[in-house]
């Protein structure tokens, strides 16, 4: 019965914890670096997922960067011809001032620890998709020639400005990698690169480095 029972405890004892198999929930947030046509803006994300195994993990993100300072697209309907001002035909098209934007990304991706020989160290790499919603802001500065009166000199313009706001849904994939730096049992330090590829009428790329702090549960 003793030789029973030591067998019974020492098989235990050997086998793993359910809180030690590597699956659990953690949830994630990081401030980061976002280069978008040659701008760089601050971005701000958090996420939430599951681990499936101490390697497979799955991942919910939302990324924002309420700054975007890209340029404004130049197929925009309004900028590609003249526009009516007060019933008359301006040409050329407005000229632009004030640009801004913001943009925010849903994405669900894979997430693939890779295990190495050390314990504090773990790289990774993930992979998905979602959808972005971009909004950008201007002011359209219209060249309004000055009729020929006296006093008026010819060729004379008078600027007249419209505030202009253009809105659009797109599908972004999203692909990175970085390592994650293991502080306590349940607390890690994520320095991530990531890249989002915008699929619209213009394609765009949207990249991101940064880091973040990631806590299990």
């Amino acid at each position: 019965m003793k030789t029973f029972v030591l067998a019974a405890c020492l098989t235990l004892a050997a086998a793993p914890a359910p809180a030690q198999d590597g699956r659990g929930v953690f949830a994630a947030g990081s401030v980061s670096a976002a280069n978008m046509e040659s701008n760089t803006d601050v971005a701000y994300a958090g996420s939430f997922g599951f681990r499936f195994s101490r390697v497979a993990s799955l991942v919910v993100e939302a990324t924002a960067v309420p700054h975007l300072h890209s340029g404004f697209p130049i197929n925009t309907p309004i900028l590609l011809s003249g526009t009516p001002v007060s019933g008359v035909l301006i040409y050329p098209g407005p000229q632009l001032g004030n640009e801004s934007g913001r943009i925010v990304l849903l994405t669900n991706a894979v997430r693939i620890d890779i295990p190495t020989t050390s314990a504090r160290v773990t790289p990774f790499f993930s992979a998905g998709g979602g959808g972005a919603h971009i909004r950008r802001t201007t002011d359209l500065v219209y060249p309004v020639p000055l009729p020929l009166q006296p006093g008026n000199p010819p060729g004379q313009v008078r600027p007249i400005t419209q505030h202009f706001t253009a809105s659009q849904s797109e599908l972004a994939l999203t692909l990175g990698g970085g390592a994650g730096i293991r502080l306590t049992s349940s607390l890690w330090l994520d320095v991530d690169l990531r890249l989002y590829r915008l699929l619209g009428d213009e394609d765009q790329n949207l990249g991101r480095f940064g880091v973040g702090a990631r806590y299990g549960f």
